[in-house]
């Protein structure tokens, strides 16, 4: 039976199921929620709101649920919209899920004063993009995430026994990097999208990387993969 191994932040895991093969999924990020700036949050004059993730929304719910129809809301992928437009609150998804895919879209738009809320690990692209094209920024960091070390153990000790490993992200693979980097260059891998897959590709490994940067398009990849394996050995 194929195994695949799925790498994630806790509170991510959900049932995935395909016939005939063994897909493990393992949490090696700790999310922990940073209080301070979540007490501290303010909105005020902002024209948009970039939310970066599920986990903003799920730590400022009574936040934005109150939010009004002045700001313009863009969340990164689908999955972060639908939880936004649960609350009662209407939120644009970009063309490309990813932080390219929120610059292309918010350089067609009027400057103003944006407002980021994402992790305190997250990279700095959005920022530095928005501000280099005449935005002014406020950005708030609000959740940590830190690698859970016996979650680590455990997926470093599995790489080796599977066939394919999933990243879900830039941080998944920073926290296995040392112990899988030279295992992953002979395995099938498959990076959540463009930020993760040039990370690796630094390091040299070649990730495959779905059209569409969520868990629904790492599994239709990961199909087509199968499929044309099974038929090369056919």
């Amino acid at each position: 039976m194929v195994k695949v191994l799925v790498l994630r932040a806790s509170g991510k895991i959900r049932p995935i199921s395909i016939d005939d093969v063994d897909i493990i999924q393992i949490p090696v990020i700790k999310i922990t929620p940073n209080e301070n700036v979540i007490n501290k949050i303010s909105l005020e004059d902002a024209n948009y709101m970039v939310i970066m993730s599920t986990t903003v929304v799920k730590y400022l719910r009574s936040t934005l649920e109150k939010l009004g129809d002045s700001v313009r809301v863009i969340g990164v992928g689908p999955q972060t919209c639908n939880e936004m437009e649960k609350l009662g609150v209407k939120c644009e998804v970009p063309s490309e899920f990813s932080s390219y895919g929120i610059i292309e879209m918010m350089k067609k738009l009027p400057r103003g004063k944006v407002v980021i809320l994402r992790s305190l690990r997250g990279n700095d692209y959005v920022k530095n993009e928005l501000q280099r094209i005449g935005y002014y920024v406020v950005e708030y960091g609000i959740y940590d995430l830190t690698p859970d070390p016996i979650s680590v153990d455990i997926a470093c000790r599995l790489i080796n026994y599977v066939d394919y490993v999933v990243f879900m992200s830039s941080m998944t693979y920073e926290t296995m990097k040392d112990c899988a980097k030279n295992v992953l260059k002979g395995k099938t891998v498959i990076a959540i999208g463009r930020v993760t897959a040039n990370r690796m590709k630094s390091d040299g490994i070649n990730a495959l990387m779905p059209g569409e940067y969520t868990l629904n398009g790492v599994l239709r990849i990961l199909i087509n993969h199968l499929m044309i394996s099974s038929e090369s050995l056919g």
